[in-house]
């Protein structure tokens, strides 16, 4: 089975073609950059040239395409959020989506399924109800680029693809988000953000790819799909945990309003949080290898233990 992946030479989508290429999938990774994508992931997979600008059908024979991921969008915790950060946020998914549905509905590639990344901030500050993928939209700025990225991919227009949407939350591994929420911990200055009292809905990077994987092969699993590990904690609960993973305190809280001045709008992402549950693949009959946060965190960083 052949795979496309655009953003595949991020974090994810590195650990996501290790995963496809030991499960016996081919795999081809759209990047604009083919030199340095194939430094970073190697000679079993094939780079295909794209400028984000040029319709698909013009770079590449893709009619033997059977699956699509798209994991493409810029980053939303590099930078404070000011207006033209947050612009280049959403067209940057807006746009990759746009070009793979009009690829789709106009018979360039013809994929079983399109796997598009979301996140589980597109439900909104949720306080402590549990979140299934039934429930609606929330109003904020990651809740309307999520909203408009799943509107996006929903556009294809046949009944030989389906669309699933991954509503990720955050990616435990030994890159992306944990390593930047390591570093106050090893200058012994840990601790929660805020109030402590959001909700933090994780997901170990294996299980992610795990999950895709699943997403692929389980023709029954359509639409938006949480994912994100049954367990859910308070962000106290985390740096507690993490503390501990990492022989170091976790006693000192970052206040609210010092996080607002430092990162501004950005902010709102690591002071509200959603309880996400992945009802969905949970049903399907997926089962996750970390279904508690300590095991999670202890497999991603085995190694800085007391570091």
């Amino acid at each position: 089975m052949k795979i496309l992946i655009f953003g595949g030479a991020g974090f994810v989508g590195r650990n996501l073609t290790k995963e496809l290429l030991a499960n016996g999938y081919q795999v081809s990774v759209v990047s604009r950059n083919r030199q340095k994508t194939l430094n970073s992931l190697g000679d079993n997979v094939q780079v295909i040239e794209w400028d984000n600008i040029s319709p698909l059908s013009s770079m590449y024979e893709l009619h033997d395409i059977d699956v699509v991921i798209n994991l493409a969008g810029e980053s939303i915790g590099n930078r404070r959020w000011s207006y033209s950060i947050k612009q280049e946020i959403l067209t940057s998914r807006i746009r990759t989506t746009s070009a793979i549905v009009a690829a789709i509905n106009n018979r360039t590639m013809q994929p079983k399924v399109l796997i598009n990344a979301s996140a589980v901030g597109y439900y909104g500050p949720r306080q402590d109800d549990k979140i299934t993928e039934l429930e609606k939209a929330g109003q904020d700025f990651l809740a309307g680029v999520c909203r408009a990225w799943e509107k996006e991919a929903n556009k294809v227009q046949n009944n030989f693809t389906r669309v699933v949407t991954l509503r990720i939350g955050v990616v435990l591994g030994n890159e992306g988000a944990l390593k930047r929420m390591v570093m106050p911990f090893k200058f012994f200055i840990g601790g929660p953000l805020g109030t402590g009292n959001q909700w933090l809905s994780w997901i170990h990077i294996k299980d992610l790819t795990s999950m895709i994987r699943f997403v692929i092969e389980h023709q029954e699993v359509i639409g938006p799909v949480n994912a994100t590990a049954p367990t859910p904690v308070r962000m106290r609960d985390f740096s507690k945990v993490l503390g501990e993973v990492l022989k170091r305190p976790s006693w000192l809280p970052v206040p609210e309003r010092l996080l607002k001045i430092a990162l501004g709008q950005m902010a709102e992402m690591l002071l509200y949080g959603q309880r996400a549950i992945p009802e969905k693949i949970l049903g399907a009959g997926f089962e996750f290898r970390f279904f508690e946060l300590r095991s999670a965190l202890e497999y991603a960083l085995g190694n800085q233990k007391g570091v």
